[in-house]
């Protein structure tokens, strides 16, 4: 019974016998928490700051006037106002090659790429606004501000030749379709004109029956006289209609070349001076080392203490 109180007291550890072991091996623990102290210190003052740069921009959504949008919408084949790019589409574009592609031009980058779909770039579109926050990290902070300016000034582009591609495209499809039409009265013109020859030919050739054998009556040549009239009119009525659909295409031309002009860089940086961030988590890193050390110094002189014991034995 005794020798087993006297083993349950030297597993025991009290406060006081933990002192004197560090102040035994205090040597140990000082040297130990210095050293990993300056190594973790050295490694963490040995990594660049990371600046973030920080951009606004708004970009304009409602861009096409209602007038224009209600008599594009009446054209079935013109109604192109669904592919114009919104709000919502801008971060789909902005993941794209065609964006980043512009970083090429730039001599401090080597591969654009490698900012694509990369935690370096972020961009997020306020709630319920058109307003959309850019932020750029890198180690040189003119470089993240350029890279900003840049890809804002890409963006700004592509949706710009965008707008203009929509519209030089309904242009060469209206001018198709009033060139379809246009054709289609030259050859009425021309079967109009043929048919002409063929009544003429017809009262020559009447003339010529009357006096000779006289077996081609009036009435028939009346008959057919009007058929090929009756022919003429259905194609007036055609070139009626169809320079009535051509002066209506020929005002829509003008309409879209109207709106043509008025496209313009929907994109705009609203502060000129960005906001810049430093991401710096050196206190916490500080803290973290300091930790670190302390308990490395613990662990080392536990188990320095349980070397010297072990000899002792």
């Amino acid at each position: 019974m005794v020798d087993k109180d006297n083993s349950l007291q030297e597993d025991t550890i009290d406060l006081k016998t933990i002192l004197r072991l560090f102040l035994k091996r205090k040597w140990w623990f000082i040297g130990t928490v210095l050293i990993v102290m300056v190594l973790g210190m050295l490694y963490m003052l040995s990594k660049p700051v990371i600046y973030e740069v920080k951009y606004k921009f708004s970009f304009e959504d409602d861009f096409l006037p209602d007038d224009y949008l209600m008599y594009s919408d009446s054209q079935k084949l013109y109604s192109n106002e669904s592919v114009f790019i919104e709000a919502r589409d801008v971060s789909l574009i902005f993941e794209t090659d065609l964006i980043f592609r512009s970083l090429g031009d730039m001599e401090e980058i080597d591969d654009y790429s490698d900012y694509i779909h990369s935690s370096m770039v972020d961009l997020d579109l306020e709630r319920d606004t058109s307003i959309f926050t850019l932020k750029i990290k890198d180690t040189d902070k003119k470089l993240a501000d350029d890279i900003a300016k840049n890809l804002i000034e890409s963006l700004g582009t592509q949706i710009l030749n965008n707008d203009l591609e929509i519209f030089d495209n309904t242009l060469v499809m209206i001018d198709g379709d009033i060139k379809i039409l246009e054709e289609e009265n030259t050859s009425y013109e021309n079967d109009i004109a043929i048919i002409n020859e063929e009544i003429q030919v017809m009262y020559i050739e009447s003339e010529d029956s009357f006096q000779g054998s006289g077996t081609f009556t009036l009435n028939d040549l009346h008959y057919d006289i009007i058929e090929k009239k009756g022919e003429i009119l259905l194609y007036r009525e055609r070139i009626i209609d169809n320079e009535y659909e051509t002066e209506k295409l020929g005002g829509l031309h003008q309409l879209f070349m109207d709106e043509k002009n008025k496209v313009h860089n929907r994109i705009e940086i609203i502060a000129a001076n960005p906001d810049y961030n430093v991401e710096n988590d050196r206190m916490i890193n500080s803290i973290i080392v300091i930790l670190l050390s302390l308990l490395t110094g613990i662990i080392v002189v536990l188990a320095v203490n349980y070397i010297y014991k072990l000899k002792r034995k």
